[in-house]
């Protein structure tokens, strides 16, 4: 199996809403406005009032309220809002996974607290349009996703090899499988008509000296991913950062002993995306979480 037949084989089982679908295809057509991809997206009313809401979140920082899906095209743009069509709906359709390869809750956890990291580190870089690493982070490693759903015995065995080390992950992929997950998410995103950038970016998060047209983006996400496994794991990030390679430290010019001074705004923010991004089982299963470890 190739990462493209398997995302092809995910259609049975994982299929994006209907306004996802057609959002796509009137983005693609040559003549549409605003208030025409306004209209459509609010069709659907759960999905508009996420949309709103991560807007005006605390993330986005805007300084009045953006109050109707065309105001929110118009603010941050049709590409944008597409991309974030995409992330606030992705938690919502990967469903029936088995428990015992990943805690939905925590994946989101993680992957939202990448997306939130990224962007804020972007903001630091002088990134234009720093919204999209967080696009990039939440989506960075849906491929993990695919393969739990149609390869499950496969990704057991994939665990049970790494012990759950993400650093190990990729490399073990690769021999179990042929393919990563980064391949997998490649080739979702592809047949999702994500922008190019956030799909190359996703393509190469582990490796960010492998992109030769998005290093710095590609190399944010990098630190990112690591952030917020430190977070997860209650590691002290500069610990984390310093084992990272020295290159994403150059392309960046961050520095990795101050990397808890960009980070300071990044747990509210984590939360307030969370509490709209994740539906309402996985919030549920994430307040027991909290109550337990407590």
């Amino acid at each position: 199996m190739t990462p493209q037949q398997l995302v092809i084989e995910l259609d049975q089982l994982v299929s994006l809403p209907d306004v996802c679908v057609k959002v796509n295809r009137l983005i693609d057509a040559p003549n549409y406005s605003a208030l025409t991809l306004g209209d459509l997206i609010a069709q659907d009313s759960d999905l508009s009032a996420r949309l709103l809401r991560v807007v005006n979140s605390a993330f986005f920082g805007m300084q009045a309220p953006v109050e109707t899906i065309s105001r929110a095209i118009t603010v941050i743009g049709t590409e944008e809002l597409r991309n974030l069509v995409m992330a606030t709906t992705a938690a919502r359709v990967f469903t029936g996974i088995p428990a015992d390869l990943v805690d939905m809750a925590e994946y989101w956890r993680y992957s939202i607290t990448t997306g939130v990291v990224a962007g804020e580190l972007a903001s630091h870089c002088n990134v234009l349009h720093s919204e999209r690493l967080f696009v990039m982070g939440v989506l960075h490693d849906i491929g993990r996703l695919a393969i739990y759903l149609k390869l499950p015995q496969e990704a057991r065995d994939i665990l049970l090899i790494t012990g759950g080390e993400y650093g190990l992950l990729a490399d073990t992929e690769q021999e179990v499988l042929g393919f990563t997950h980064m391949d997998v998410g490649e080739a979702l995103l592809r047949k999702w008509k994500l922008p190019e950038s956030i799909i190359d970016v996703v393509a190469c998060h582990h490796k960010p000296s492998t992109t030769k047209t998005h290093q710095l983006e590609t190399s944010l996400l990098h630190i990112a991913a690591a952030i917020a496994d430190a977070d997860l794991n209650g590691y002290p990030h500069e610990e984390v950062c310093e084992q990272l390679d020295e290159g994403v430290w150059q392309i960046t010019g961050l520095q990795p002993e101050a990397i808890d001074s960009y980070l300071e705004a990044v747990p509210d923010k984590v939360l307030e995306i969370m509490d709209v991004v994740l539906a309402p089982k996985l919030k549920a299963r994430m307040r027991e979480t909290q109550l337990t470890k407590s």
